[in-house]
């Protein structure tokens, strides 16, 4: 199992990855606001600390990321809307909200990159070429559903929102919104999951030259580290505050699915494009240039080609 160190390249990598969390939280670089959520790119060092640490280290980096987090709900650093009025509410179940969720992440994500390092330790590693090619094509085709299930969605909002005047109604009744609605955003969640499985399958497409040696595992981590921050975070907010007047508001009478859907939006898909794209190739990075820990049989192959 992987063995957690302090040693002095512990401590550099976590006082390293800490300096660009309070980077990405203190300055829009890492942190732009977007309505009452932001997009934030702390999820990239939480990543990298789970790749490089593994379980516990991407625990305390997941855990500075909370705290920093719940910072921000006092606006220090790059204020959240969000958080300043959850804190008002209940700032104890804000910090549980802001924290666990990331902290959680951070060790699950280091979890799984260790069984699939594992994993994949026997199979060739894909191009860099392969990797960047997929992920572009699987990104686009992944917007381009998330903005067929967001008209979908639009539409369910709009027939409760909009006043009902007559041009209102003659656009309705020509392009079918009721009936149109659900599958707009089936058809937009088929193509969002048919993107992501497009980045996945050319990432670990078995194709090519070792001399990139891109690591698999990489990718897949940066991947699920934005997918559970989103997940988990969600499902905090809607479990401690689910109740409240303020998420009541948010959530207008739409069920949980579609709130959630609608509510991360676009924020979620940009995190999912950057932290897969950025984790995979600085993990992979790290990888060649030997700062990754190894296995035994890997350690053997690089003491066989050195000789």
């Amino acid at each position: 199992m992987f063995k957690f160190k302090f040693n002095t390249k512990t401590l550099a990598y976590l006082a390293l990855l800490t300096a660009l969390l309070m980077v990405f939280s203190f300055t829009p670089i890492g942190t732009i606001p977007i309505g009452p959520l932001s997009i934030t790119l702390n999820i990239i060092p939480v990543a990298i600390a789970a790749i490089a640490l593994g379980p516990i280290g991407g625990l305390i980096i997941g855990s500075i990321f909370g705290l920093l987090s719940y910072l921000q709900c006092f606006s220090i650093g790059v204020p959240s809307t969000m958080g300043i009025v959850l804190v008002g509410i209940d700032p104890i179940l804000a910090f549980i909200q802001r924290f666990v969720p990331r902290a959680l992440d951070g060790f699950l994500v280091g979890m799984i990159y260790y069984l699939l390092d594992k994993k994949f330790e026997n199979k060739k590693s894909v191009s860099a070429s392969t990797a960047l090619f997929g992920s572009i094509a699987g990104g686009i085709i992944a917007i381009l559903g998330a903005a067929v299930g967001w008209t979908g969605i639009s539409w369910i909002d709009a027939d409760k929102k909009l006043p009902a005047d007559a041009a209102e109604a003659a656009v309705k009744a020509a392009v079918g919104k009721a009936n149109n609605s659900t599958l707009y955003i089936v058809l937009g969640g088929v193509m969002l999951l048919a993107g992501i499985g497009l980045v996945i399958y050319f990432i670990v497409k078995k194709r090519t030259a070792e001399r990139t040696e891109v690591k698999p595992a990489c990718f897949i981590a940066g991947f699920l580290s934005a997918i559970l921050n989103t997940l988990f975070f969600m499902t905090a907010l809607v479990v401690l505050f689910g109740n409240t007047e303020y998420v009541q508001g948010l959530m207008a009478g739409r069920n949980i699915f579609v709130f959630i859907i609608a509510f991360v939006g676009v924020n979620a898909l940009v995190e999912i494009i950057l932290s897969t794209y950025f984790s995979g190739v600085i993990g992979s990075a790290l990888y060649r240039a030997k700062l990754l820990p190894i296995t035994e049989k890997e350690n053997k192959k690089r003491r066989h080609k050195n000789k």
